[in-house]
């Protein structure tokens, strides 16, 4: 049981196996956070974790602020 691979949920914070985790996804199906499994389905509940977002809510004109 030594050689278990352990990681750290991305939301509790507690040492998981990390067969016992799972990733979520962000509302566009994009790989977003490794959770464990009860914190994985309260995340998931909307059916993507994190907040909704569009294009409109990214920033890709670096030269402003810069």
């Amino acid at each position: 049981m030594g050689d278990e691979d352990l990681r750290v949920c991305g939301e509790c914070g507690r040492e998981v196996p990390r067969s016992e985790m799972s990733w979520t996804y962000d509302c566009h199906g994009i790989t977003y956070r490794l959770l464990c499994g009860e914190c994985w389905e309260e995340a998931m509940a909307d059916g993507y974790d994190g907040e909704y977002y569009d294009e409109c809510d990214e920033c890709l004109d670096y030269s402003e602020g810069w």
